[in-house]
């Protein structure tokens, strides 16, 4: 059944606002997740396992000092996907980030993500920001 996903994605979220990267891959991540990044900036295409996605998110907290924040908006549940609609915000040297990123992942039969796709509503502004 789908219970149980919306859950893990909300804690999952908390703890990356937290900066705890590493909670975040143990409350939602199987060993060898893909996560697909969009855009043209240094950080997108595939990011293979588990290891490399945390390194994705830990990157992020070092851009940005730890001043990211993540916050589910809607979360739609399904047997086998989910998907949610983010608002994430982040600070660097002066620049500011306010996007909404819709998040699209699979679940494997042990009930962590085993591929999770990243779009935003200004791709561009995301590509800016991370450089």
């Amino acid at each position: 059944m789908a219970e149980g996903k919306t859950q893990k994605l909300t804690e999952a979220m908390a703890a990356i606002s937290q900066g705890d990267v590493q909670r975040f891959g143990e409350i939602l991540l199987a060993d060898d997740v893909v996560w697909h990044w969009p855009g043209r900036s240094s950080v997108s295409g595939n990011h293979r396992g588990r290891e490399a996605v945390l390194e994705l998110l830990a990157g992020f907290h070092r851009l940005t000092g730890n001043r990211l924040n993540v916050k589910p908006i809607d979360i739609l549940e399904g047997e086998h996907h989910l998907m949610s609609f983010t608002h994430v915000t982040a600070d660097r040297e002066g620049e500011h980030l306010d996007v909404i990123m819709s998040d699209a992942m699979r679940f494997g039969p042990d009930g962590r993500v085993v591929e999770y796709w990243t779009l935003s509503n200004d791709q561009a502004a995301v590509d800016t920001f991370i450089g």
